[in-house]
């Protein structure tokens, strides 16, 4: 019998010391269940701890293995950022491992580009039509190299980042649609720190979100959903209350005591016409920045703001005063208040009601942690690491001028963020990738990006491979480890290994810079290897028991009035006369779940919607312009056009159209191509990715498909004064 460490040893080791010896076949073989392997015991379930791969949130989780076969997976009880809960789309991690349209070899591009036309190869011509171009980039022109990912953490970013600068480029940049640019602005602005900071919702009273998406899609949706509850049902005499501004009715809004809807992109006018009446009613309790801010918010009186936004001024005071006199209170901003055409000031704003309300590093309230003191030790590396989760989009706009300007010979592409899918057509991202001359792609999946590249390297699912990580909020300097719970299903190479290896081929600086012979040894040594506290972590899920110093918000004392920068909206209100709201499906997320069939199944929770696009208008706002529930309709923006059905959503602002991002694929499998078009598209390349910064007309079409749904909401909707 194997015991464990010869089975991880044997089942995720890589092996990547002879690559460039030759690459032998690895063997496969159909075990019959009446002759079970000597590594694991019929009907005995094992339980694996490792993490969740399925975004960036960084759960923990937990897998049940029967039979050398991933079963369930489960929240980590031990995980300090979920503690044992998990969402639906973790729930989905076992699709995307058995997935019958997982790359299982690499493939060269046998056609034109985007033809999806690849021929299977062996690892061996694969890694020799990687290392040409390596090799010739390196002696020729080593800034030529560029590298598009998704925001690493852990030893992953350690390796890219090494790669890249022994290498001699610096154009590495870190692609994430919902990458949060504008909170990181405003905490700068109003806090101090740039930074995303810790929101104690379990021990606050009084709770006002912003177009927050917290219960759904937000940075840690399963983490904030528990402290949500425990703010709701922990303590036996106070039940905190919740008030939620936004344009639609989502499932956070349902979860409040009070949802008052508002025009989106208006999110930072409410929030200044609260702190209008708490500095106006000497309801704050920094009196001093009250003082100072009493001038700037006098234009911002709850009368004034309701032009603005729709919200009754007389709701507006209400809330004030209640959030004042109920203490600890938060305020927190949400994606649709952080993706507008003035993201930074929203946000800005809602940070300031938390600077009034004297709530900035108490229990309650606001903190920042120092995250990155985990990997302390690393001293400036350790930004590559624990990483600011920034978006890069100002990023990828630079990046595709120099592509088409010929400044890249070469580029690795890497991550589920798929930029030829997330990005606004109209930055032209295909064209510019056509114009750098070799592509290589590491992927799990063929989608609108990887088929782009000349050469596709399957990677492992985050259930078979090795790894290290840090999550964006929820925990107290706790590192994730990510372990293989399962033998490799397909002979694939995480993009760490191959770059191992490539370094130790190109020899000199880049060899030196990466010293492993594999990613699993890096692990190792980085945290004791086998045998010792690494082992006990591995059972764990990783190490918990740090604990990381807080940062002092240090400009909360002299904090400056956010100011508005006035950006228009793309589209003239006669010829466009709703405002867009695009928002993260809470299944497909920006569309990497889209080729997961119990993600596409899972009805979404307002309009009961799947498996296609749906537009949701209100009732009075349909019947204006001629329109039914069900009915198809061509969405028209200045950029561009889709088709979709309607859906009434009585909870939304009136002259909105609300439309879930995630489908519309064309090149990611039979279960996620033709669900309808990408919303994307109705988008314009400006300077910010702006999801709230366009105006649509809808014209009634007639489609070949229908609203598909798991039920009738009708009657949930026909209840009296539900506002």
């Amino acid at each position: 019998m194997l015991d464990r460490r010869q089975f991880l040893k044997l089942g995720g080791a890589t092996a990547f010391a002879t690559l460039f010896g030759g690459c032998d076949k690895v063997q496969s073989r159909l075990i019959p269940f009446v002759i079970p392997p000597e590594n694991y015991t019929l009907g005995e379930a094992l339980w694996y701890a490792s993490v969740c791969g399925q975004c960036p949130a960084g759960c923990g989780v937990v897998v049940r293995v029967s039979e050398g076969r991933a079963k369930k997976v489960e929240g980590n009880p031990l995980h300090p950022v979920n503690r044992g809960k998990l969402c639906a789309r973790g729930q989905a991690a076992l699709q995307a491992l058995y997935h019958p349209e997982r790359l299982s070899r690499p493939m060269k591009l046998s056609g034109a580009r985007g033809s999806g036309a690849y021929t299977p190869v062996s690892w061996e011509e694969a890694l020799s039509l990687l290392m040409g171009p390596l090799k010739k980039g390196k002696a020729e022109a080593p800034g030529s190299l560029l590298m598009v990912s998704e925001p690493m953490r852990g030893h992953a970013g350690l390796v890219a980042g090494r790669f890249m600068k022994a290498f001699g480029s610096k154009h590495r940049v870190a692609w994430d649609p919902f990458g949060p640019d504008a909170m990181l602005s405003a905490n700068a602005a109003v806090y101090g720190v740039r930074d995303l900071p810790e929101h104690d919702l379990a021990n606050a009273r009084y709770l006002l979100s912003f177009s927050g998406d917290f219960l759904e899609t937000g940075i840690s949706p399963v983490h904030y959903a528990r402290e949500y509850g425990r703010m709701r049902g922990d303590r036996e005499t106070i039940r905190g209350k919740v008030v939620h501004f936004g344009p639609r009715l989502s499932m956070t809004a349902t979860a409040a005591d009070l949802f008052l809807p508002c025009a989106p992109g208006t999110e930072g006018f409410v929030a200044l016409g609260i702190a209008h009446v708490m500095v106006r009613d000497r309801l704050t309790a920094a009196s001093s920045a009250a003082g100072r801010l009493a001038d700037d918010l006098g234009a911002y009186s709850p009368e004034e703001v309701e032009k603005k936004t729709g919200v009754h001024a007389h709701d507006i005071a209400a809330v004030a005063e209640e959030f004042a006199r109920n203490q600890p209170g938060l305020a927190v901003a949400g994606t649709g208040a952080a993706t507008g055409p003035d993201g930074a000031f929203h946000c800005a704003a809602v940070a300031l009601l938390n600077v009034l309300a004297g709530n900035v590093g108490t229990p309650g309230g606001v903190s920042f942690p120092d995250r990155a003191q985990a990997f302390a030790k690393y001293g400036a590396e350790a930004a590559l690491l624990a990483p600011s989760p920034e978006s890069g989009y100002g990023g990828m706009r630079a990046a595709l001028e120099k592509m088409r300007g010929g400044a890249f010979r070469m580029a690795i592409l890497s991550g589920a963020t798929n930029p030829a899918f997330t990005l606004p057509p109209s930055l032209k991202f295909n064209e510019a990738l056509s114009k750098v001359p070799f592509v290589v792609a590491f992927a799990s999946f063929l989608d609108e990006t990887t088929s782009l590249a000349d050469l596709v390297l399957p990677v492992p699912t985050a259930l078979e491979a090795w790894g290290d990580d840090l999550a964006p909020v929820g925990h107290a300097g706790a590192i994730t480890l990510c372990q293989p719970v399962v033998e490799p299903l397909h002979d694939t190479r995480s993009m760490p290994d191959v770059l191992i290896a490539a370094a130790k081929e190109l020899g000199g600086e880049p060899a030196k810079a990466l010293p492993w012979s594999s990613f699993r040894e890096c692990i190792e040594k980085a945290y004791g290897g086998p045998g010792g506290e690494m082992e006990k972590a591995l059972q764990r899920g990783g190490f918990f028991g740090e604990s990381s110093s807080s940062r002092s918000a240090s400009r909360t004392g002299s904090v400056a009035f956010p100011k508005a920068a006035e950006r228009p909206i793309d589209g003239d209100p006669k010829a466009f006369p709703l405002a867009l709201h695009l928002y993260p499906s809470l299944t497909l997320y920006d569309g990497r779940g889209a080729n997961l069939p119990w993600l596409q199944e899972m009805p979404d929770p307002i309009s009961t919607a799947v498996w296609r696009n749906w537009v949701e208008v209100n009732p009075k706002t349909a019947a204006g312009l001629g329109l039914a529930e069900g009915d198809g309709v061509t969405v028209t923006s200045p950029s561009g056009k889709i088709t979709a059905h309607v859906a009434f959503n009585p909870g939304i602002a009136p002259d909105v159209a609300a439309m879930p991002l995630g489908q519309g694929h064309t090149r990611y499998g039979k279960y996620a191509n033709g669900r309808g078009e990408n919303p994307i598209t109705l988008l314009p390349a400006g300077e910010m990715y702006a999801l709230q910064a366009t105006r649509v007309a809808l014209a009634k079409t007639k489609l070949s498909t229908t609203l598909a749904r798991t039920g009738n909401p009708e009657g949930q909707w026909k209840v009296k004064n539900m506002m």
